[in-house]
């Protein structure tokens, strides 16, 4: 696949304070990849410093297999910080200020406008519109030069779950029409949702990059009770195929790798006298895979 980011050992420090410490990672083209990370991370430091806005201290990136310049920024739309417009004018009156600034002609603005479902509302003050409205905006003015890639910092933040549907469905379109997508969100289920591939940041490092689908699939996490409780700790502690297990509220909790299943694991036990009378399996959602990636690389 055609790489659109490339960042190779980048550094940026304010004085003591390392925001961002010997990062690393690759952005595929046709991906939406997350960057997630606790307050502090380096997320947005990151975006700020591909974005040409942050003054890097060291280390090195590329926009679409190239170094960085003027030619590679056209073909970048971001939104950095929040919606920014002027909320005496309409949306249509906004992007067509936008157009100007861009050098896009005025006939993309119905066109835009139309993508983020603002249509029947584009002649609407800015002032008027909710805080979800105003963001899909921002997307829209972003997407008037119909760049190959968008660079979107915490999208959903502050937004009310109806809003949040909105700019999730909307990302998901933008996608479905070949765009890359690279976000910053503390919002992992709404990452989850949305994205194919994602890196944790912790304390300026990438502690984790990898897709989504391999990050939910690695482990299943399986609860079981059985009659005989002291045998059934003794077999999960046999079972080659169980990375760890714990005990709570009279359960016991296994984490199977990838390579077997609920049922293997049944299969196991009752092979060796055991007989379970609960057995339930659940997916790690990327809340725990994220808590367990971060507590690792402490």
């Amino acid at each position: 696949m055609e790489s659109i980011l490339e960042i190779n050992n980048l550094y940026k420090n304010y004085g003591r304070i390392k925001a961002v410490h010997d990062l690393s990672l690759k952005v595929e083209a046709g991906s939406v990849f997350g960057l997630l990370g606790p307050n502090g991370s380096g997320k947005t430091t990151t975006l700020g410093i591909v974005l040409d806005v942050v003054r890097k201290t060291k280390g090195e990136y590329s926009w679409f297999g190239q170094p960085p310049g003027s030619e590679s920024r056209k073909k970048i739309g971001a939104i950095l910080e929040g919606p920014a417009f002027y909320p005496n004018l309409s949306a249509k009156e906004n992007l067509r200020i936008v157009a100007r600034i861009k050098d896009v002609p005025y006939s993309k603005i119905d066109e835009v406008l139309e993508t983020v479902d603002l249509a029947d509302r584009k002649n609407d003050k800015f002032q008027t519109y909710s805080l979800g409205m105003k963001q899909r905006l921002a997307i829209g003015a972003a997407l008037l030069s119909d760049p190959y890639v968008l660079v979107l910092d915490e999208p959903t933040n502050g937004l009310d779950p109806q809003g949040i549907a909105h700019v999730r469905e909307l990302i998901l379109k933008i996608s479905g029409e070949g765009k890359t997508i690279i976000l910053a969100s503390h919002l992992l289920d709404e990452v989850q949702k949305v994205c194919t591939h994602f890196a944790v940041l912790n304390k300026g490092k990438n502690v984790y990059t990898g897709s989504v689908e391999e990050a939910l699939s690695n482990k299943e996490n399986v609860e079981i009770i059985a009659p005989d409780m002291d045998r059934l700790v003794q077999l999960v502690n046999r079972y080659e195929y169980i990375t760890d297990f714990r005990i709570r509220n009279h359960k016991v909790i296994v984490h199977l790798n990838h390579q077997k299943t609920a049922h293997d694991l049944n299969t196991f036990l009752v092979s060796n006298g055991v007989v379970v009378s609960h057995l339930v399996t659940e997916k790690k959602n990327l809340e725990e895979q994220f808590l367990e990636i971060l507590s690792q690389s402490t």
